[in-house]
């Protein structure tokens, strides 16, 4: 039988107070499974990572490194990876999409509906019955990325009947535009950064962009170089942004006086059931990973795996 000892890198500052003994409770029901802290591990002995976006693998002992057999990083950001396609080679890594897609989605939809629309309440019957709303079928949306939470986003509007442009460039299927995206009354960042989308939300891009333009970052604060927005902002008091990332974190006062901002604390992906949906995901992974042979577990996990992200020394 397979025997492995678990250790979680690093907690988050989310986490509920019972999280870490939920957590070991719940994996150590697993036969074969051991949860360990990171400073009483073993090192020489088999074991599987649990990550979060503050590990770094450089950082961890390197014999602990050879001899571990999986890593489960639940969490849907994985950028801090993007120097570890080397160190990774030979460790197939599972990203935990499945846990904060459905709730980052949410957010961006949320934002949508706020920038378009403030609902009205009547406090007495009124005759007029008026009410001059845009509908979202009328509006133009760009999607930048259609990962997991691209999807999301974009099959819910299509549903409501949304002009969806989806911009991702790496993969095929995607519809890439031909003209500018002047006309997007809607932007919404789904991607990842990397080098190539690093400020790909830059001058050029606002110059350009709908003088009423609703933008929506949820993604990462690095694909926006905040500079140009806020003078697009500036000069564009129609425009509105909500941001729940940005480039460095926490945010500072040079956004405290843009009322046409919502600003939220990188909170996208947080909802009341994230602890159970994390513990869930490495019960459910770790059930797979200590009963199928390996090729059966990669193939499974084929979309999962960060070992499948990198394309041309890139990760997407």
């Amino acid at each position: 039988m397979k025997s492995f000892q678990v250790i979680r890198t690093h907690l988050s500052p989310y986490h509920g107070p019972d999280f870490e003994q939920n957590e070991r409770q719940r994996l150590e029901k697993i036969p074969g499974v051991r949860v360990e802290k990171l400073n009483l591990a073993d090192i020489s002995k088999p074991s599987i990572l649990i990550t979060n976006t503050h590990t770094d693998l450089k950082d961890l002992p390197s014999k602990l490194l050879q001899n571990t057999q999986l890593i489960l990083h639940s969490n849907s950001g994985y950028d801090n990876f993007a120097r570890d396609e080397k160190l990774l080679e030979k460790i197939p890594l599972v990203i935990g999409h499945e846990i904060r897609a459905q709730a980052v989605a949410e957010y961006c939809l949320s934002a949508l509906f706020q920038g378009l629309l403030e609902l009205p309440q009547h406090l007495m019957w009124s005759k007029s019955r008026t009410w001059e709303r845009p509908l979202i079928k009328d509006q133009p949306v760009w999607v930048y990325g259609y990962g997991h939470i691209g999807k999301i986003i974009t099959e819910t509007l299509k549903s409501l009947g949304a002009k969806v442009t989806v911009i991702d460039p790496y993969l095929a299927k995607t519809s890439q535009p031909k003209t500018d995206h002047s006309q997007a009354k809607i932007v919404i960042a789904c991607c990842g950064h990397n080098a190539s989308s690093h400020h790909m939300f830059n001058e050029t891009f606002f110059h350009s962009a709908h003088p009423e333009l609703i933008f929506i970052n949820g993604a990462r604060g690095k694909l926006v170089e905040e500079k140009a927005l806020r003078e697009f902002l500036l000069t564009h008091p129609k425009a509105q942004a909500f941001l729940d990332v940005f480039e460095n974190e926490p945010f500072d006062e040079s956004w405290h006086h843009f009322p046409q901002v919502w600003k939220t604390s990188h909170i996208a992906g947080v909802y009341s059931g994230l602890d159970e949906g994390m513990i869930q995901f490495e019960e459910n992974t770790l059930n797979d990973f200590m009963s199928m042979d390996e090729l059966d577990f990669q193939k499974k996990y084929t979309n999962e795996l960060l070992q499948n992200k990198w394309l041309n020394g890139e990760l997407i």
